[in-house]
């Protein structure tokens, strides 16, 4: 496995070998040294569902960001996809089971929602450090 140094204030990382749901937990962990351990698990849930649904809705390549925001007191995830006119929705009223991931993230973060480009989109979630 290779070493990476990662800057005092986040990550930015090109998605394409970043697979599975442990390796993306892992990630969030190296940024989120100093948060709570429930709020990590809160992070990896989240990040793990973003990403698990730019790879299923959308095109790539995809990008992971993990922030940490000072001045406010959260990290901050987004994942960006190349897919700008599929938004994000929170549930279907007609299928109970699309879009469950996102009440997920509703749940487990402090704000949520997405940044519409040009050419692509961020989905973006924040969780308190304390």
């Amino acid at each position: 496995m290779n070493t990476v140094d990662l800057p005092d204030d986040g990550l930015d990382l090109a998605l394409g070998g970043v697979r599975t749901p442990d390796g993306i937990a892992g990630w969030v962990r190296q940024v989120a040294y100093e948060v709570d351990g429930r709020r990590v698990a809160d992070l990896a849930s989240i990040a793990t569902e973003l990403v698990g649904n730019a790879r299923q809705h959308a095109e790539g390549p995809w990008r992971l960001r993990l922030l940490r925001v000072d001045e406010r007191h959260v990290v901050r995830v987004e994942v960006e996809d190349r897919s700008p006119s599929l938004l994000p929705v929170l549930g279907r009223p007609d299928d109970p089971a699309a879009g469950s991931g996102l009440l997920l993230v509703n749940r487990l973060s402090v704000r949520w929602g997405f940044d519409h480009h040009e050419e692509r989109k961020v989905v973006w979630a924040e969780v308190p450090t304390s």
